[in-house]
């Protein structure tokens, strides 16, 4: 009797791995341009995006190669041409300032005419509407400038933040959320595609529609003052081999979200996302997701009480987990 519930139990397990697999396949194929033509102008700026930033990480050499990026300024240039359609969009403006960038580093003998061609028939803006500098291409820095804001101590910050499961009754100002974020966005991303959305809960009804289908946070779901909901733009991942990249770039951002959380003295629980397809089609229609986003996890914010307890959480060696080879 034992080994049928085992087995069962196991088969269950499996047709359920089948159907979330298929789930997140079909979103990813639905909303994901797979390398072929844009469908979208959000397609068309993740390969604007994608290509601007190749030339920037060349031009971000010690010594960049003369002419480097001949058939990426190509693609770039129809890119931008078919992008007309699509009136003004920030990639495209970070493209230019790129290109720009990139013609200007060229020696005399090395500019490329196509694309010297292509610049002098853009529409010269007006002398207010120019930026203080260049918003694509590249730029200098100082290991003293670096070093300044980054050198310090940080692992008594590391340290002291605590998942917390028990917040005081003030309101979280938006303004906090939004200096949170600010922060967060210069989290890297795959090709500085930036596709992360913060999308913050407010309201009773929303934050216990998204709270009922997480179990993470029983208990205390009543004290959250803001959740935040952190997803992923698929239609910003272009390929098969980019299949898992939402979650490698959502989590990044959202840690780097939680830190800034925690530097502007606010207290944070992660609350995992770890659901099936029902219960994921349950919150987008809760909370009104746009479908092509993935979610990738929740973020319970709230004030710090005056004194609380947290989980002691004892971590693993540094010796078990770095492994030199």
């Amino acid at each position: 009797m034992r080994t049928l519930k085992l087995v069962y139990r196991f088969g269950r397990g499996l047709l359920r791995l089948a159907s979330d697999t298929f789930y997140d396949l079909f979103q990813y194929v639905r909303w994901s341009p797979l390398s072929g033509p844009p469908r979208s102008a959000c397609h068309l700026d993740a390969y604007v995006t994608m290509n601007y930033h190749r030339l920037e990480k060349g031009l971000s050499f010690r010594d960049p190669r003369p002419r480097f990026g001949r058939a990426t300024i190509d693609e770039l240039i129809d890119q931008l041409r078919q992008g007309e359609r699509f009136g003004e969009r920030l990639p495209a403006k970070v493209a230019l300032s790129t290109l720009a960038s990139y013609q200007e580093a060229q020696e005399p003998n090395a500019r490329y005419d196509k694309l010297a061609a292509f610049l002098d028939d853009r529409p010269r803006p007006a002398d207010g509407d120019l930026p203080e500098e260049p918003i694509g291409g590249s730029k200098v820095v100082t290991r003293d400038e670096i070093q300044a804001s980054a050198l310090r101590d940080l692992t008594a910050f590391f340290r002291s933040r605590h998942s917390v499961r028990d917040f005081d009754d003030r309101d979280v100002d938006m303004e906090l959320i939004e200096r949170a974020v600010d922060m967060a966005r210069f989290t890297p991303s795959v090709c500085n595609r930036q596709a992360t959305r913060a999308h913050v809960l407010s309201s009773t009804e929303d934050k216990q529609a998204a709270l009922s289908l997480q179990n993470g946070n029983r208990g205390f779901s009543e004290q959250i003052d803001k959740v935040i909901v952190v997803t992923s733009d698929v239609r910003s991942f272009v390929s098969s081999g980019e299949r898992y990249q939402s979650w490698i770039d959502g989590g990044m951002f959202a840690m780097s979200l939680v830190y800034a959380l925690h530097s502007l003295g606010l207290g944070t629980c992660c609350l995992n996302w770890s659901v099936d397809w029902f219960t994921d089609r349950r919150l987008r229609r809760a909370i009104s997701l746009p479908p092509y986003e993935r979610v990738i996890m929740l973020i319970a914010v709230g004030h710090l009480p005056e004194r609380l307890r947290v989980a002691r959480s004892t971590r693993v060696p540094v010796e078990d987990i770095v492994v030199a080879h």
